[in-house]
């Protein structure tokens, strides 16, 4: 008798997160794959990552942004969000609509770092000196 292994993934909810920019309710509960791997191709070498601190790369940020907002709202575009929201705001937006993500993909980056260092270094696995 064959067992059967059956896990539902549409019982993993995650919370609920909602916001109201411009007069437009985005649902940014679920930040897609698509947006996910938008944001690791932006985000994936120190180098990538200072340039979007000072400011270049701002527009695909916007467009990583735009994706996560989109499967609630396609009126939420990349332009949509540029000539509807000032910059201040937009700022403020984007740190709540990329939070959840980051923290996680953060989290990955950490116990990556853990995994790695878990190892004994050689002078960790050689023999003692004779003294």
């Amino acid at each position: 008798m064959p067992s059967e292994i059956m896990k539902d993934f549409g019982t993993i909810v995650p919370q609920k997160r909602v916001a109201r920019i411009a007069g437009e309710e985005v649902d940014v509960s679920v930040f897609s794959t698509r947006a996910t791997l938008r944001l690791i191709e932006l985000t994936s070498s120190p180098e990538k990552e200072a340039a979007l601190e000072s400011g270049q790369g701002i527009e695909d940020l916007l467009e990583v942004i735009a994706i996560a907002c989109q499967r609630s709202n396609p009126k939420v575009t990349k332009d949509w969000l540029i000539d509807n929201v000032d910059m201040f705001t937009l700022v403020e937006f984007a740190q709540f609509v990329l939070e959840p993500i980051t923290a996680k993909l953060n989290a990955m980056k950490d116990q990556e770092g853990t995994e790695k260092n878990s190892f004994p270094s050689p002078s960790e696995t050689s023999s003692p000196s004779s003294e």
